[in-house]
């Protein structure tokens, strides 16, 4: 394996712990295995032996979730007796002192699974992506920090293939393993070159038009700079076995990778090329990481 890391290790993925200071928390890792969230009070944990503190999320059955660092809310999806939902725990920043569960809504009837939650900070709308009987579709609700009981969708479109997307707001692109897709419509961008073969999850860097694309296939990580023109070209590509999920940073220009129970924390993720890269990494045995959320 060419990707160096720097180890820190957590606590167990069910442990109930404290972080060992008062400050609000900030970095939001799910414990799939457990439903619990991993909850940091810093965005880039230092290297060496970090207490993480953790909260129960209830029925947690997503792969990722979002934050609202205006109203200080998480954002999860859940499932009890075969209902799908969305589950908001408010007051998320005081991590196990006071994170709880303020709200619910239910997603349509023949949803099965809700995979991946993608917030649009600057509109409130809350796109989901999903299984449901008959196909993939792509929900979106507006006024998300509104929602209760069973809304209706203001999206509720059929996606082939889509589990783990990403959105690029800024160029109106949906990034979806192999295929990009336009925003306002659904269809497929055919004047972009193709993505490499087998993307599971994706990660888009909207500032500096840098994709990153995770396969658990071959267990890549990929960068892919000037993502969204024709010129689009694979810079990086890192073996990480195991790799699930990657979520980026852009403010930070920093990307967290997913890799069953321990979290990759690469620093100027834009630079990345070739085949190696250095990258801290936070572990918690026993675990299986989702996607992050931040502030």
């Amino acid at each position: 394996m060419l990707l160096t890391s720097l180890s820190a290790c957590g606590g167990g993925g069910s442990e109930s712990g404290d972080s060992g200071d008062n400050a609000a928390k900030v970095l939001f890792v799910p414990d799939k295995a457990h439903a619990v969230v991993g909850a940091l009070s810093t965005l880039s944990p230092a290297v060496g032996n970090v207490r993480i503190d953790t909260f129960a999320f209830a029925s947690f059955s997503g792969d990722n979730l979002q934050y609202d660092p205006v109203r200080d809310e998480l954002y999860g999806a859940t499932v009890a007796a075969g209902q799908v939902s969305v589950s908001v725990y408010g007051s998320a920043s005081r991590g196990s002192a006071g994170a709880a569960l303020v709200r619910s809504f239910k997603l349509p009837g023949d949803v099965v699974r809700a995979n991946w939650l993608t917030l649009d900070r600057a509109t409130g709308t809350l796109y989901i992506s999903t299984n449901r009987q008959a196909d993939n579709t792509l929900l979106a609700y507006k006024n998300a920090a509104t929602l209760s009981g069973t809304p209706t969708p203001d999206r509720n479109q059929a996606f082939n293939g889509l589990l783990q997307p990403t959105f690029d707001f800024t160029r109106g692109i949906i990034y979806a393993g192999q295929a990009r897709l336009a925003l306002a419509t659904g269809q497929q961008i055919t004047t972009l070159p193709a993505l490499p073969a087998g993307g599971t999850s994706a990660a888009i860097d909207s500032q500096r038009d840098v994709l990153y694309l995770a396969n658990s296939t071959d267990n890549t990580l990929r960068v892919i700079t000037q993502a969204s023109t024709a010129n689009a070209t694979l810079v990086a590509t890192l073996p990480v076995p195991g790799i699930q999920y990657v979520t980026v940073d852009p403010a930070n220009n920093r990307l967290y990778a997913s890799v069953v129970a321990t979290a990759y924390v690469f620093e100027n993720a834009s630079t990345i090329s070739g085949d190696a890269a250095n990258a801290t990494t936070i572990s918690s045995a026993g675990s299986t990481l989702g996607g992050v959320a931040f502030r």
